[in-house]
């Protein structure tokens, strides 16, 4: 073994789920040490009788105890493999370019898709933006920078950590500059023929929601005549719908008066007068335009996460079935309907199954047309499946 790393006991129970290779090993797994490894050092994984099981990295402060990266103990952890790591993920980008073109954004790392579980970056031109949402990750940042840097001759690499996720993990939130310089402005990027100014400096998470990129484009072109997008953001499915279907009209709503300021500057880029934008709570204003009567030929719903823990889903669903719910009634005869649910908590039968039931409640049939999930760069690895989370159904109510 090369070299010699502090153990961490894992109950013989456990054992079983380790060996399917899942790169979370949950505080309740572990034989607590009575001296604990320092907060974000290495360690291997053993049972009591000395069998090896993996490597990964260390951290007391989170419910998610180690994060394993390796299942082989030939090859010390090192700022080397994760370079090689990177290598693999971003050469996987480079043969669906190579075949489809170039991006002008793309996901380079999708964290556990990746074997590199709590490392996110996206590349937007000469840009880099990393999420961390594990604190193990931190010692390889100046690394991954220089990297990322040499490879794509980047301006600048930013660093994000979001609130929840630094409390979960034990960090301090960030929206820093690791190298080089932030864009000195808004960014510009094309989306099938869509052009889409983003702030890198301002934006929710990286910047802009890639996993939808392809279903945006697909869904827009069953979208028509008078069209509500719910939780637009940048206006992403309602520019889509503008440039690839047959819109007449499109009322866009979101909460965050900031997002909106960008979906129209978006709407202007792209000479897309159809689209008005409102903001208020996708509850409430679903609500008060079913007791107006108002109705609509096609709905897109594209929510926040509503389940980030195994405690929420009861709650998420029921959310889902309201949100759901309250777009069916809105929806005329043979009406569209683009849904999505980006938790991974709950899947894609029990959403399903959720929108079968608020189809019945309006005493109407929801024909499903296309199934979707995340866009070609955001692969999962199937032993860890829970991160298979975005569900994207484009669907009829009739």
């Amino acid at each position: 073994m090369n070299p010699p790393y502090s153990p961490v006991y894992i109950r013989a129970e456990k054992a079983n789920v380790l060996a399917s290779r899942h790169p979370w090993v949950w505080d309740r797994s572990i034989i607590e040490p009575a001296i604990h490894p320092e907060p974000g050092s290495i360690v291997d994984l053993m049972l009591i009788d000395g069998t090896w099981i993996g490597r990964g990295i260390y951290n007391p402060a989170s419910h998610i105890r180690v994060r394993v990266y390796q299942w082989s103990s030939d090859a010390p952890l090192d700022e080397h493999w994760v370079q090689q790591q990177l290598a693999l993920a971003c050469g996987l980008r480079d043969l669906w370019q190579r075949k489809h073109g170039e991006l002008d954004a793309v996901r380079l790392v999708n964290s556990e898709g990746d074997g590199l579980s709590g490392l996110v970056i996206e590349r937007f031109g000469k840009f880099a933006v990393i999420q961390v949402t594990a604190a193990g990750v931190h010692r390889w940042l100046p690394a991954i920078a220089r990297w990322l840097t040499q490879r794509y001759a980047l301006e600048g690499v930013l660093l994000r950590i979001d609130d929840k996720i630094a409390e979960a993990e034990g960090m301090t939130s960030q929206r820093s500059l690791i190298t080089g310089h932030a864009p000195e402005g808004p960014l510009v990027i094309q989306e099938y023929g869509v052009q889409l100014q983003l702030d890198l400096e301002a934006g929710q998470k990286t910047g802009y929601y890639l996993d939808q990129r392809t279903n945006r484009y697909l869904a827009g072109q069953y979208l028509g005549g008078r069209m509500l997008d719910v939780c637009t953001y940048l206006g992403g499915f309602a520019l889509a719908a503008c440039k690839h279907g047959d819109v007449e009209e499109v009322l866009a709503i979101d909460a965050s008066t900031r997002a909106l300021a960008q979906a129209a500057e978006n709407a202007k880029l792209n000479n897309f007068e159809q689209i008005k934008f409102l903001q208020g709570d996708c509850f409430e204003e679903l609500d008060r335009l079913r007791k107006e009567n108002q109705t609509f030929d096609s709905i897109v719903l594209d929510p926040p996460r509503l389940a980030g823990s195994r405690e929420h889903k009861s709650a998420a669903l029921r959310a889902y079935h309201r949100l759901n719910l309250l777009a069916m009634q809105l929806l005329v005869p043979g009406g569209i309907l683009v849904t999505c649910s980006c938790s991974g908590r709950v899947t894609r039968e029990e959403f399903l199954g959720t929108l079968g039931a608020c189809a019945r409640r309006c005493g109407r049939a929801f024909q499903v047309i296309e199934q979707r999930g995340a866009d070609f760069d955001h692969p999962f690895e199937v032993a860890c499946q829970d991160s298979e989370y975005l569900k994207c159904i484009i669907g009829r109510l009739v």
